[in-house]
């Protein structure tokens, strides 16, 4: 079912329906609410009547509204008063043209009182208050009043016809209301439908026009059109990195065909053969070590199992594994900072950001200097700091050193790609990697992570 009738269904359609309904149970509450007033109003009037019945001079029974000066005025209104004797004759009636329900009425065993609905024809409804009174003298008589239910009948239904009017126009109006509205979305909904479809076949989304209402399907829009935007963005990034990881085996594989051919177009000695292999030996390791950075970049982007964990355990055990690395190169490791670091990570994927930290300053740090992991609490987060005592990074490089295969100096060795895999695992984790200015010499990577 298409939006707008939807809208008009479940907007409109189904609340005039139960308007309807409710309206219908109130037409028959308000009916039983009138009739009940009605049979309050003739109990009351029965009970004035029937006080005063003898008490005439002569002990005859009489009705008391017949010779009252407000007769004529309460006439129109007033409930028909019948009196009928212990031989069920008339002995009083007012108003005289009230309409007749019985000719004689007898006093009888049953209950003093009893109401009751009888029709008299053409459509009348009369509702009958019966009343057996007993004379001074224990003589029975019967006081008998009527109501028409027409007025009830007349407000039920004015009633009636007020309140289907108004269902009508409610309806009306809703459905108009509704029209309007779901046209409205349906525009928008199907702007964004070709937004995401110019998105996905390479195209940007526009952003939203600045008259459009700021609810959630403009939060629907912008999230969208960043997402799409992110994307786009890792999709470049990954181009870039394809083309780069290209250059990158490249390289290698172009020098390993160039010795292999000079090798093989005249008879070489076997030094000269030796030499060769061990120049493509060193190709097949740098094309090892790229594969295997291209495999841990991966690794890195992909799903993340994180647990509690302590950090500074982890970096401890990270120092652990480079020390004999340092050792060979004369370069001091020390860790300062809290004992215990309660972390929420994926233990291996950060172990792995922080080994390639440090395989990076100790790269770069001099023979005799101090690598430092400084781990401090900031907020919510835990920095941690890796600090050599190196050439450093110019600040006009800081940000281009977490691009994949970016290298400052080619001889100091390495692919490229192990700044940005930390960057990558920290991201994951809600976390960023950035160059940071050095308290003195030296370059300063600063790893954030969440806390516990």
């Amino acid at each position: 079912m298409r939006l707008v009738r939807r809208m008009w269904l479940w907007g409109a359609v189904v609340p005039v329906v139960a308007v309807a309904a409710a309206l219908g149970m109130a037409v028959q509450v308000f009916r039983v609410v009138l009739e009940r007033a009605m049979d309050e109003a003739l109990l009351s009037q029965a009970a004035a009547e029937s006080v005063s019945l003898f008490d005439a001079p002569d002990g005859r029974p009489h009705l008391h509204v017949e010779p009252s000066p407000l007769a004529g005025a309460v006439r129109a209104f007033v409930p028909a008063t019948r009196l009928y004797g212990p031989d069920g004759t008339l002995l009083g009636v007012f108003p005289p043209e009230s309409p007749t329900v019985s000719e004689r009425v007898l006093p009888d065993d049953g209950p003093t009182s009893r109401l009751e609905t009888r029709s008299v024809g053409k459509g009348l409804r009369l509702r009958v208050l019966t009343v057996q009174v007993r004379s001074p003298e224990g003589v029975p008589h019967v006081l008998q009043l009527m109501a028409s239910l027409g007025t009830v009948d007349q407000a039920v239904g004015t009633f009636s016809s007020v309140a289907t009017v108004l269902a009508l126009l409610l309806g009306g109006v809703l459905i108009g209301i509704q029209g309007w509205q779901a046209k409205g979305l349906a525009r928008r909904l199907h702007g964004i439908a070709d937004q995401v479809a110019r998105s996905r076949d390479g195209g940007m989304m526009a952003p939203a026009p600045a008259d459009e209402p700021r609810d959630e399907i403009m939060e629907v829009r912008q999230a969208l059109t960043e997402a799409a935007l992110r994307v786009r963005v890792a999709r470049e990034a990954q181009e870039r990195l394809i083309a780069r990881a290209a250059h990158e085996l490249r390289t290698p594989l172009a020098l390993m065909r160039t010795g292999l051919d000079l090798a093989l177009r005249r008879e070489r000695g076997a030094e000269e053969l030796r030499t060769v292999l061990e120049e493509n030996r060193r190709e097949v390791d740098r094309l090892s070590n790229v594969a295997d950075a291209l495999l841990e970049l991966s690794a890195a982007g992909g799903a993340l199992d994180v647990q509690p964990g302590d950090l500074r355990v982890l970096l401890d055990e990270a120092v652990a594994g480079a020390r004999a690395e340092a050792d060979l190169r004369g370069v001091a490791l020390r860790v300062v900072g809290p004992d215990e670091a309660g972390c929420r990570m994926d233990a291996m994927a950060v172990r792995r950001a922080v080994d390639n930290l440090l395989a990076n300053a100790l790269r770069y740090a001099p023979r005799g200097s101090e690598v430092r992991l400084e781990l401090a609490r900031r907020e919510a987060h835990w920095e941690v700091a890796v600090q050599d005592e190196g050439r450093g990074i110019p600040e006009t490089h800081r940000e281009d050193v977490f691009t994949p295969f970016h290298r400052l100096e080619r001889e100091a060795g390495g692919v490229g790609l192990g700044l940005s895999l930390v960057r990558e695992v920290a991201r994951g984790h809600g976390g960023d990697a950035r160059i940071v200015e050095s308290p003195g010499p030296g370059a300063r990577v600063l790893l954030t992570l969440p806390g516990p």
